[in-house]
């Protein structure tokens, strides 16, 4: 271990010393006696790196995710179907205008007016608590109002998306409608499995298995925004409805050496959830401000699973009303050598669940967590800083009928950057406790089918994370950016699945009485090649292992390509991610996913946008996972027509009237709060 350590901070600092010393990069091109001067869209700041994307990439992107990739700022990897951002190897914290976001409905924010994108690799003040943040800053408008009109379809399998939008501006105050349905059909997927139930006397099981697959969303928001000159105000109303009338599973299994059988399964979920959003900033001075904001949700949840073969069936109905309450309060104040952070938030949920048929029990569950950090970023010198950051973590939850469960755990992250011409040398420690889904938490038992059933576990151990990592980035000139990252995570009683033999049955439930291992490298580039093409990607390597009742570890090299290039009112953006193999330690399956390639093609005039985006069009990709374990054993080959062969079609206009505005962006959770335990 301590030999993959020193590789990889040779790797780094080897890197490091190849860098080129060069000036600050401008924020624009301009023509100076017929002579072209490209400049680099990102410049390097104190905490940040500034991003201002040209015209070209605003013009052929179709929401703030598509913008934010085809930026091309390295380690930086963007998950156009999945809203996914990845920086530094974690998920990145989403913001805009300064205000939390929820990232998956950045979807309905139009690039155009996305003044400047602020990617926190180094994150102080408001932004200390997160691994790593992206600030999209908008435009601002006084007067005027737009109508924003967006459809998506999908070939090859069934999926609409379509939304409208309405805002209008007066003065400092906008108010805005946002309004759409998202439906899927999905049909064509297939599993094949071998699996081995250890029992006394083992049982061996073969499947080949379809399924058919519907969902419906609906949702709606009402928003008020005031922007004062010391004031910034954001309250959001919003229903979320959520349908998945089936999805039914059917097919044929061989037990050992009997006669095939055929089995099926039906599952369908419900659930409806207004919510109320409050963000806030009070800017006090120049140099002091209050951040805070509060939010409420009420879902209510229903799932029904039904389950048939030959001499076994079983049928559970659950439904539930969940309460969930988060309140924040963030204060900065900047120092004449550093910046000064105190932090408090509170989360709180209650949930009341009801299992009936085959599983009969209530249970009411409520769970709340108060947290307090101090942090201080303080710069040594011109280029050496230390940030430290401080904090308890008070966690309680009772389960109906079990004893009160509470614990006091610190949290501490030391943080030491040290500047470099047009970059940044960074290392990182975190040492942070762990919470656990309520999902998980709870005493319902659920048969899967003949053989399994799957259980919750209230009396799981406390565990704590330890999160390290060296961190590298810079501009070498005007047209290549580099960034590179070695890391190093434990975890110690990590929450892990359970296979256990009880009489004739296995029974999947959840244990934490191990620790897990996981170390990378990552080297990102990116070249400007004109205003007019770009190209980037990371190669990255992984060792990850568990040690716990199943001891597994994995090795992995993987890698993305993404290019664009821009002509008149046309772009085209191919893009490929290589094969992977990773280990999934919660379930302790080890996955193989195939190479995926895509390509872009849009068109952009004026007001409307057109783009289809193709997914690996001749190819099925099947994703194949492994797990062994004492008491079971299983390999799977998987494929789903959601991961390749489709193509988007996605068309969007905005009427525009008045003088212009500002767009707002549907910051809607489309998710919903549930402690239901599944069979997923």
């Amino acid at each position: 271990m301590k030999r993959i350590i020193l590789l990889s901070l040779l790797v780094t600092i080897s890197i490091t010393s190849m860098a080129q010393t060069l000036k600050d990069s401008i924020d624009s091109a301009h023509t100076l006696q017929d002579v072209l001067v490209l400049a680099p869209n990102m410049q390097r700041m104190d905490n940040y790196i500034l991003v201002r994307p040209n015209g070209n990439q605003r013009r052929h992107s179709n929401n703030a995710y598509e913008l934010l990739k085809s930026c091309f700022i390295p380690g930086i990897n963007v998950d156009i179907q999945t809203g996914r951002v990845e920086a530094m190897g974690a998920q990145a914290t989403l913001y805009m205008n300064g205000q939390p976001c929820d990232g998956r409905d950045l979807m309905m924010l139009r690039p155009r007016d996305i003044e400047k994108i602020e990617y926190h690799d180094i994150p102080v003040g408001k932004y200390s608590k997160d691994h790593t943040a992206i600030n999209f800053v908008i435009k601002e408008y006084r007067y005027g109002g737009y109508v924003f009109v967006k459809a998506q379809q999908t070939i090859g399998y069934t999926q609409g998306i379509y939304d409208l939008a309405t805002t209008l501006n007066h003065g400092r105050n906008t108010y805005s409608i946002f309004t759409g349905l998202n439906y899927t059909k999905v049909q064509g997927n297939e599993e094949k499995s071998d699996e081995q139930f250890r029992f006394e006397v083992p049982i061996t099981r073969t499947s080949n298995q379809n399924s058919v697959f519907k969902r419906n969303d609906q949702y709606v928001q009402l928003r008020h925004q005031y922007q004062g000159k010391k004031n910034y105000l954001t309250i959001k109303l919003t229903l979320v409805n959520n349908d998945m009338p089936y999805n039914r599973v059917y097919g044929l299994s061989r037990v050992s050496e009997l006669p095939d059988n055929s089995f099926s399964s039906q599952t369908s979920q419900h659930s409806l959830s207004p919510k109320i959003d409050l963000n806030g900033e009070f800017k006090f001075s120049t140099t002091k401000s209050l951040n805070y904001g509060a939010h409420f949700t009420y879902d209510h949840n229903k799932y029904m699973r039904s389950y048939d073969e030959t001499g076994f069936n079983s049928l559970v109905r659950e439904s539930e009303d969940a309460y969930s309450f988060r309140a924040a309060c963030i204060y900065n104040t900047t120092l004449a050598k550093g910046i000064f952070t105190a932090e408090l938030f509170h989360y709180h949920n209650i949930w009341d669940s009801h299992y009936t048929e085959s599983s009969r029990l209530w249970q009411h569950l409520w769970k709340g967590e108060t947290l307090a950090f101090v942090s201080y970023n303080h710069q040594l010198n011109s280029k050496l800083t230390l940030m430290t950051r401080l904090g308890v973590d008070w966690l309680q939850y009772h389960l109906h009928n079990t004893n009160d469960m509470g614990q006091v755990s610190p949290r501490l992250n030391l943080r030491l950057q040290y500047r470099i011409p047009n970059g940044n040398l960074l290392y990182s420690a975190n040492y942070v406790n762990s919470n656990y889904g309520t999902d998980i938490i709870n005493n319902a038992e659920i048969a899967i089918d003949r053989y399994m059933s799957v259980k919750g576990n209230p009396n799981l151990k406390k565990s704590y994370d330890f999160v390290s990592y060296l961190y590298y980035m810079q501009q070498l000139n005007k047209k290549w950016t580099i960034s590179a990252i070695s890391q190093y995570n434990f975890s110690h009683n990590y929450v892990t699945t359970d296979y256990s033999s009880r009489d004739d049955r296995i029974i999947r439930s959840y244990s934490n009485d191990g620790n897990t291992h996981y170390f990378s490298e990552i080297i990102a580039l990116s070249y400007r090649l004109s205003e007019h093409a770009s190209i980037g990607g990371d190669i990255r390597y992984a060792h990850s292992w568990l040690d716990a009742q199943e001891r597994i570890h994995t090795n992995s090299l993987m890698g993305n390509i993404n290019a664009a290039y821009y002509w008149r009112e046309f772009s085209i953006q191919p893009s490929i991610n290589f094969r992977q193999k990773s280990l999934d330690f919660a379930t302790m399956t080890i996955a193989e996913i195939p190479i995926n390639y895509s390509m872009k093609i849009s068109y952009a005039h004026k007001n409307f946008y057109f783009a289809a985006n193709m997914s690996s069009p001749f190819s099925k990709r099947r994703t194949k996972t492994t797990m062994n374990t004492m008491a079971y054993c299983q390999f799977k080959e998987i494929f789903d027509r959601t991961q390749s062969q489709y193509c988007n079609l996605s068309c969007t206009y905005t009427f525009d009237f008045g003088r212009k505005t500002k767009i707002i962006s549907s910051e809607i959770d489309k998710g919903h709060n549930s402690s239901l335990l599944k069979v997923q």
